[in-house]
């Protein structure tokens, strides 16, 4: 696994909502059913509404033919311009802007459109070039209207976490091939980890005294040892001041402490950390083998 797909794509939406995913979570997007159900009434869409006005004059077939054929092709220039993103800000190795992502969807559209141009001209005459340019503007709105639609409405829901952390049910626990040595009710941290600090948003908090952390819109929820706290912050920039041995941050919205592991295992199919107070955090399927190196490298 290249280490690019670890970073931040740093992305802005259409109504300039940040987009926090690594290239490895927008690959694991495609994966998820609900982004493939989208995916496919999006094509239904297109191809009864038609907003390219191909459909009277190509046969049916090559018309259905042509508009999968772009939408597939558009779909993977998209997701090469996106591992070329994560490429370029790894290899920068510094914060850079945000990207804002009609921006990187118009420069998917274009090759799609130019390709799509040259395929139907082949097969049925030139005369079809200034029917596609006309339409070449409102077709692009379109394909940004659903990507608007799908970064709203179903990323969340595609990358929501399971439910609130708690005590877990009693049950009888699966077996689970990375089960970690038992751990005490609240381990102990390391010398010298307790006594480092991280700033929360702009209060100090010792690790060592950290559950786990949770985005929650613009603030932060913290689990400590002896309550909670609620700080406007960015978790992004508590990850920041950390370092590997110090925790691992298993989905975009989380963040763990070592001392807190239990073991990595599974709650209704999904992968998850179970901690030494019994929470439960979501596992990202895209960050998944990222947590097992991380437990092999630093947990045992």
């Amino acid at each position: 696994m290249h280490d690019f797909l670890r970073t931040n794509l740093n992305l802005r939406a259409t109504t300039l909502e940040q987009i926090d995913l690594t290239a490895q979570e927008f690959l694991a997007l495609f994966e998820h059913r609900l982004t493939q159900v989208y995916l496919g009434f999006v094509l239904v869409i297109l191809l009864v509404s038609d907003p390219s006005h191909l459909f009277a004059s190509v046969p049916l077939g090559i018309y259905a033919l042509s508009w999968t054929a772009a939408f597939f092709l558009y779909l993977c220039v998209h997701v090469a311009i996106m591992l070329g993103l994560a490429a370029l800000r790894y290899m920068s190795g510094r914060q850079t802007p945000a990207v804002y992502m009609p921006i990187l969807s118009l420069l998917a559209f274009a090759p799609t459109l130019t390709a799509m141009e040259t395929g139907l001209s082949l097969i049925a005459g030139d005369e079809l070039r200034p029917l596609l340019l006309q339409r070449m503007g409102y077709v692009a709105v379109t394909v940004i209207m659903f990507e608007t639609i799908f970064t709203r409405f179903v990323l969340p829901r595609v990358t929501q976490p399971p439910a609130a952390p708690g005590p877990a049910p009693e049950r009888p626990e699966p077996a689970i091939a990375e089960a970690l040595p038992e751990a005490p009710e609240f381990a102990e941290p390391e010398a010298g980890t307790e006594d480092r600090k991280i700033h929360i948003g702009a209060r100090p908090v010792s690790i060592g005294e950290v559950s786990f952390i949770e985005a929650r819109e613009h603030h932060v929820h913290v689990r400590l040892r002896h309550g909670t706290l609620s700080q406007r912050a960015r978790l992004s920039d508590i990850v920041a001041q950390t370092r590997a041995e110090d925790g691992v941050q298993p989905h975009r919205s989380w963040w763990v402490p070592r001392h807190a592991v239990r073991e990595l295992g599974r709650d209704d199919g999904k992968p998850v950390l179970r901690l030494v107070d019994e929470s439960v955090i979501p596992v990202a399927r895209g960050r998944l083998e990222s947590v097992r190196h991380w437990i092999a490298t630093h947990m045992v």
